[in-house]
């Protein structure tokens, strides 16, 4: 029975003190705790120079994109479209749909949120109110802190 409580004591002993190895102050450093600098040492920052305080232009990459639906909705006097950026997942973007028919030009803004594997945007509604009757094309820009594209034009038909 005592060999028993001695390794039960030992074992536990050896699981609390490894947990000091996680809560250890200078993990990752070679300054053991024991070690102190000497009051006459001193850490001078280096004076900062015109180039450290420029930023660096954050790379925008080129967005791509997937029409999922685009048409007409007569009876509602709108045209929809639904897309997303398929090389992205993201929010706070921002998708702008225009509509182009000869001298006709529309847009409409609308937000973007991830999805499992993409950024979708939100349904985009243009009145078709104006429009003129036959073929058009849609296009969508996306816009991110990441992320910059516009899309192919597809064509669409107003009725």
């Amino acid at each position: 029975m005592k060999k028993v409580l001695v390794a039960v004591s030992t074992i536990s002993a050896a699981v609390l003190l490894s947990g000091c190895a996680l809560l250890y102050p200078n993990w990752g450093t070679n300054q053991n705790p024991s070690t102190s600098m000497s009051p006459s040492a001193t850490v001078e920052s280096p004076s900062p120079t015109p180039s450290d305080s420029v930023s660096p232009t954050p790379k925008v990459l080129a967005a791509e994109f997937n029409l999922i639906d685009a048409g007409v909705d007569a009876g509602a006097g709108s045209l929809f479209v639904v897309a997303e950026i398929t090389n992205a997942t993201e929010d706070g973007g921002k998708c702008t749909i225009t509509f182009k028919s000869g001298s006709v030009s529309k847009s409409v803004s609308v937000k973007a949120e991830a999805n499992a594997a993409t950024t979708q945007c939100y349904p985009a509604y243009l009145p078709i109110a104006g429009f003129p009757k036959g073929k058009g094309s849609v296009t969508i820009t996306y816009e991110s802190a990441k992320y910059f594209g516009t899309s192919q034009a597809y064509g669409v038909t107003i009725p």
